[in-house]
């Protein structure tokens, strides 16, 4: 008999969804799946046990002077949307013989409702998974993103809040599989020295420290976070990732608090958020808009308690007063609130509800359950809805 199989197409490689892609490949892989992953070609996976690792989207990224040069000068978006048109005509006849393709986020919504379209011509069924249900950009791109939901045969959200930001023909055919731990993820980053860690950053080693981990977006709440800092003067914040704007914007409130803001701006090894983590008593999600959240799942697979706004599907992932901290409301003093309750709790208190998140995450959020939800409630309804059976 031949096995089940599946396409699974995430074309960025890194960030949280190429980490979440590759281990959902891998726990299909032991569900007994024939699983090929097409991915970025710098990609950063490795061996995936079980899996068909395929590097095929090129990508001019902004990470060297030659290729920042060519991005500057408009090369970058020109480039990346005809090698990604290309490589999308190159997998057809693979998404064909898979009849089962799984595509993940949107790295521009129109590509994306195009393969859907040419995918869907080819007779594959389609499952979809958007992992964020809004659209930061808007305009027509919202558009495009809505396209390519209405010609997914089943979409894939990570919460219930998710549900009313997509249109009602899709909620239709929408499925709600919460989003796979990170304990794994982040024990790649191996061991680190709290104390070390917070000397090499100049933080003191008896202060109060909130990380914000990830890309530093303007929607991430960075100037609320800075805000309600001013107001706690016991703490000390530490904003790590690459930066996509959100400096610049904060740039006054960051000379207003100086040496009690760390900035460590760049793409982050997992090497090196291990440490971010580490030196940090809480990882803060002041987000203005959110669906799941990766970087929440990575706090918890380092035992770091999330401090979260009641946004999107954040407060469906924590449990207020035993894995983390959920704000009364998305106002830099609700947020200046919860931080002094933070402060005041100490690290003992910090310890054991970063604890607590580990071990919730590790039961509600593990990926043997998620590869076998995503089969049963994904695979299989799409693979009956494309026959029409």
């Amino acid at each position: 008999m031949d096995r089940d199989r599946v396409l699974m197409v995430e074309e960025g490689g890194f960030g949280g969804v190429g980490d979440y892609a590759a281990r959902l490949c891998t726990a299909l892989a032991a569900e007994s799946w024939d699983v090929q992953l097409a991915t970025a070609r710098d990609h950063p996976h490795g061996a995936l046990d079980g899996v068909d690792v395929r590097a095929m989207f090129p990508y001019l990224r902004d990470r060297g002077p030659v290729s920042r040069r060519l991005r500057d000068l408009g090369f970058g978006r020109v480039f990346n949307g005809v090698a990604h048109a290309l490589t999308i005509l190159a997998l057809t006849p693979r998404a064909r013989r898979f009849g089962l393709v799984h595509t993940h986020g949107a790295e521009w919504p129109p590509l994306a409702a195009f393969q859907h379209l040419l995918w869907r011509t080819a007779g594959a069924a389609i499952v979809h998974t958007p992992h964020n249900t809004f659209d930061r950009v808007g305009g027509m791109r919202v558009r495009f993103k809505e396209w390519a939901e209405r010609l997914a045969d089943v979409v894939i959200v990570h919460a219930q809040a998710d549900l009313p930001n997509l249109l009602p023909e899709v909620r239709d055919r929408a499925v709600v599989i919460p989003h796979g731990e990170y304990g794994s993820l982040a024990r790649t980053g191996g061991d680190a020295d709290r104390m070390e860690v917070r000397a090499e950053l100049g933080l003191p080693a008896d202060a109060t420290v909130a990380l914000l981990f990830g890309q530093l977006r303007e929607d991430k709440g960075i100037d609320l976070l800075l805000q309600a800092a001013r107001d706690v003067p016991e703490l000390y914040v530490v904003l790590a990732g690459e930066d996509k704007g959100a400096l610049a914007a904060v740039a006054p409130l960051l000379d207003e608090l100086g040496a009690r803001v760390v900035v460590r701006e760049g793409f982050h090894s997992m090497a090196a958020a291990a440490g971010f983590f580490a030196a940090a008593d809480v990882a803060v999600l002041p987000y203005r808009r959110a669906s799941a959240s990766g970087v929440l799942l990575l706090a918890y697979g380092f035992a770091c308690a999330p401090v979260v706004f009641p946004v999107g599907g954040l407060p469906e992932a924590v449990i207020d007063g035993e894995t983390g901290w959920i704000c009364a409301g998305t106002t830099a003093a609700a947020l200046a609130d919860t931080l002094r309750d933070v402060v005041a709790a100490g690290p003992g208190e910090h310890a054991r509800r970063g604890e607590a998140g580990a071990r919730l995450s590790e039961e509600r959020f593990a990926w043997p359950a998620i590869a076998r939800r995503t089969i049963a409630e994904a695979y299989r309804p799409a693979l009956r809805r494309r026959r029409g059976s």
